[in-house]
């Protein structure tokens, strides 16, 4: 139960604990409560931004990657333990590890992407009428009338 005596202490204390802060904290170092709140302000991180006609990336790409070496000798050097370490994993349905080691040694492969030129595009606009017709009669759809292309009325 408080009572006020207790209340009184615990004034008393924090009064104390105000104080005695105050008093180790010069007034230079101590920031309004407005600045606290600014946390936007891109103006106290100006000394580290990119300086124009600098790299940001002084060392460049890096000469020697040894993660792709130790990928390379692991497949170059140990096939039979490989292939029965790939032969496990792919039995379970995992082939993740065999597609990381193989990208890391020697590199993803170059996706190619065939576009087959269609077979209509030297056609005439009434051959291709005739051949959608065509189609459309295999298909069991109803003909195709230059009615149906024209714009219906509001």
């Amino acid at each position: 139960m408080r009572t006020a005596r207790s209340i009184e202490e615990q004034e008393e204390r924090k009064q104390a604990r105000d104080n005695s802060d105050e008093a180790q904290i010069s007034p230079e170092l101590r920031q309004s409560v407005r600045q606290k709140h600014r946390r936007g302000d891109a103006s106290r991180i100006a000394a580290w931004r990119f300086q124009p006609g600098k790299s940001g990336n002084p060392g460049g790409v890096p000469k020697h990657d040894v993660a792709k070496e130790i990928a390379k000798a692991i497949f170059e050097n140990n096939p039979d333990m490989v292939y029965k370490a790939f032969a496990k994993a792919i039995a379970k349905g995992n082939a993740y590890a065999f597609q990381v080691l193989a990208d890391r040694g020697y590199g993803k492969l170059k996706e190619q992407h065939q576009v087959e030129v269609g077979p209509y595009r030297d056609l005439s606009d009434d051959e291709l009428r005739d051949r959608i017709a065509k189609l459309q009669e295999q298909l069991g759809l109803p003909p195709h009338t230059e009615e149906d292309n024209a714009p219906k009325p509001s």
